[in-house]
């Protein structure tokens, strides 16, 4: 009697998977941001990418298209070992994230060693939580020190929504001279200078918070 259901188990688990990730990509057709789960030729997995949703009305490109659509605009990648050292800060946003009836998506799951192993996934985000990744991954992308880049991680996180719309704004503006300020800038206010030898102590006081 036990072998059927050993069987029948797996096989469960498989179906229950395949349709909460067919919710995951409706519900990321028209969310504000989405977190794609792939690889890159050129990047080391595991590879995240943070897309913002620009809608038709919002588009600054749309001159001569007679029926324009919403676009997803790439706002940062991150890959490899930092992913890895990032998983509690990628967890303590995620698991935030709720679908329209106020229910957890329970995203965070997948941001496991097993959960990483999956490619082409698209995680649905809000404002929030896709506001505050997509300013953690531009913040980090220049950074080599995978402690300074968890601290940037965990300080982004502590932001408050509007916090991370405001600096994620200027960080994208389209002004060259003004987004390289705001994002040395706060990059400096977040985690220092490279080699500096005071972020691992920052870094303990900011993981003991939670």
């Amino acid at each position: 009697m036990a072998t059927p259901v050993t069987k029948a188990a797996p096989r469960a688990r498989r179906k229950s998977s395949q349709a909460d990730e067919a919710q995951l990509a409706r519900l990321a057709k028209r969310s504000p941001y989405v977190l794609r789960l792939t690889r890159h030729k050129d990047l080391p997995p595991p590879v995240l990418i943070i897309k913002e949703r620009i809608a038709p009305e919002d588009r600054d490109d749309t001159e001569g298209l007679t029926n324009p659509r919403a676009k997803h605009v790439e706002r940062g990648v991150l890959h490899g070992e930092s992913v890895r050292a990032c998983l509690p800060v990628l967890k303590r946003i995620l698991e935030e994230v709720k679908d329209e009836q106020g229910i957890p998506l329970g995203l965070e799951r997948y941001m496991s060693a097993q959960g990483l192993k999956q490619t082409d996934l698209n995680f649905p985000l809000d404002e929030a939580a896709g506001a505050r990744l997509a300013l953690f991954f531009r913040l980090q992308s220049k950074v080599k020190d995978v402690d300074r880049i968890e601290l940037i991680g965990r300080r982004v996180a502590m932001f408050s929504r509007e916090e991370a719309v405001y600096w994620l704004a200027n960080v994208t503006t389209a002004d060259p001279a003004l987004r390289s300020w705001a994002t040395s800038g706060l990059r400096m206010l977040l985690c220092g200078e490279a080699g500096d030898k005071r972020v691992p102590r920052i870094l303990e006081k900011v993981r003991a918070r939670g």
